[in-house]
């Protein structure tokens, strides 16, 4: 179970053909079984071993799945980071994870040497860096040509998610989620080696790396990596490498919509998830691109897709689709447990051979989101009499931005630890290109007067750009239920003639 042995089964087939592609370089599927071969050597040699974590800091860059298969090939615990990351938030994965070695671009070392030399962990660098072992050398190490053998239901990564708590929460996907779920979506998408996947999700992301990783090992397919999305760069790019998949989520389609450009002649469908996709977008993106988007969903928890609108068949827009084959859904009642018929609102519910192992070090955690074998998304949503989800509302306290998970309460705790704020709430305001951006609502310590652009200055120092509000209001009293609960309904409703700022 291996995962890295599905990479030397396509290099039997087709060893020459190309796997991943860059606008610098192209790896083919020998050139990348060759290179994860010797990261995994490399890495032995620094005492990483069967079951280790490894932590992964890097854009869609080459190196990223020449990291991961090496990874794997060992039977160690590829362990991804977003490289937007701030200290802190490093730190907890890191800690938590109990990483032993950092592979990272060398850009978010400078800002990271203080930490990494507190923790002593060993630390790889991708490109110019002010310390660290270069990643080339690891090539000089012997490859390892034999994959670990390991069990279907050992561990091939812990990818972090924020949960209401608002600490990240290390989800744990085995080999069996992974597999199953990658060659799921490959036939349901009629993956084949006549395709090319346009990658711009990032790849330290659940959705990013299932599809973009490993979907292409099933059908001898191939990934171009693009690491930083600019709607006309990736408009050219899109044509001149002749890619026939586009996956995204609605922001990226919404500034590819207002882009001049080329006609994506080869381009034979588009996957849009993390967050519902506007109506008049998808049908102004089809109508120009002449193609067709395909609206999904699935949490990471679920490795991460869980329905998808049938390539060949209904596409219903606005609805997340169908269950892929060998797994099930259904709507149940949030206090009880029972089905929901048809129509009726409910939480959507998983279960199959994609849902996740659990959270790392937190059972509690992860007893609170099982109901017997069945995983609790934490969505509100429907079936209709064809079999089709929709999703209508979340039960997390959750805000989707740009695809990328956004918890309240990671925020608000941001935004209380500054000494002039007494209470914080955040909310998720509707944007056209984002699908929705952060917006903070803080009440004051008496005598303290600071600014909302404070604020913002002293969130971005704390968390991702992704994470930080990008309009604060500042109010005299939070509105609060007769149990002193702050009401979110009512700031949703919004506010007018308070201080704030909006970016």
């Amino acid at each position: 179970m291996n995962l890295s042995l599905l990479l030397d089964q396509q290099v039997q087939k087709t060893p020459d053909a190309p796997a991943f592609l860059s606008a610098e370089k192209t790896l083919s599927f020998l050139d990348l079984a060759r290179a994860s071969a010797a990261v995994a050597g490399g890495l032995a040699r620094f005492g990483v071993a069967c079951g280790d974590r490894v932590a992964v800091m890097l854009p869609n860059i080459l190196p990223f799945p020449m990291a991961a298969f090496g990874i794997w090939k060992l039977g160690a615990i590829l362990v991804p980071i977003n490289p937007l990351s701030k200290p802190q938030e490093v730190r907890h994965v890191l800690t938590d994870s109990g990483a032993k070695v950092i592979i990272a671009f060398g850009q978010v070392l400078p800002a990271l040497e203080e930490l990494l030399n507190e923790l002593g962990i060993v630390v790889i660098a991708v490109g110019p860096a002010p310390y660290g072992t270069a990643f080339e050398t690891l090539f000089a190490a012997t490859p390892m040509l034999a994959a670990q053998p390991i069990a279907a239901d050992d561990l091939v990564a812990i990818l972090y998610t924020s949960g209401t708590t608002g600490r990240p929460k290390g989800a744990m996907l085995t080999s069996a989620n992974l597999d199953y779920d990658s060659q799921a979506c490959a036939t349901v998408l009629e993956i084949t080696e006549t395709d090319r996947l346009f990658l711009v999700l990032p790849l330290f992301h659940a959705y990013g790396m299932t599809i973009g990783l490993l979907v292409i090992l099933r059908g001898g397919a191939s990934t171009f990596l693009e690491p930083r999305f600019q709607p006309s760069q990736a408009l050219q790019n899109l044509g001149t490498y002749q890619c026939t998949a586009f996956l995204g989520v609605p922001s990226l389609f919404a500034a590819l919509l207002t882009t001049e450009g080329a006609s994506l002649q080869s381009l034979r469908f588009c996957v849009s998830g993390g967050a519902p996709l506007p109506l008049p977008i998808l049908e102004s993106f089809e109508r120009k691109f002449q193609t067709v988007i395909l609206e999904g969903d699935g949490p990471t928890e679920c490795s991460p897709v869980t329905s998808v609108n049938p390539l060949r068949g209904v596409h219903k827009p606005g609805s997340i689709g169908i269950p892929l084959p060998g797994q099930a859904m259904s709507i149940q009642d949030p206090e009880t447990g029972s089905v929901m018929s048809d129509g009726e609102i409910g939480e959507i519910c998983v279960r199959g051979p994609n849902v996740f192992k659990g959270y790392l070090n937190l059972p509690e955690e992860t007893e609170k989101v099982f109901r017997g074998d069945w995983y609790r998304t934490g969505d509100l949503g429907y079936q209709d009499s064809d079999g089709y989800f929709y999703i209508v509302d979340r039960i997390k306290d959750l805000i989707i931005v740009a695809g990328l998970n956004v918890y309240a309460r990671e925020v608000e705790e941001v935004l209380q630890s500054h000494p002039a704020v007494r209470m914080a709430a955040v909310v998720g305001d509707f944007d056209e290109m984002r699908g929705e951006i952060v917006h903070g609502f803080v009440e004051v310590m008496p005598g303290s007067e600071p600014t909302p652009q404070e604020l913002l200055r002293f969130s971005r120092e704390r968390l991702a750009e992704y994470k930080c509000p990008r309009r604060i209001t500042i109010l005299p009293e939070l509105p609060r239920s007769n149990t002193g609960k702050v009401l979110k309904r009512v700031l949703k409703e919004g506010f007018k003639g308070h201080p704030m700022a909006d970016t």
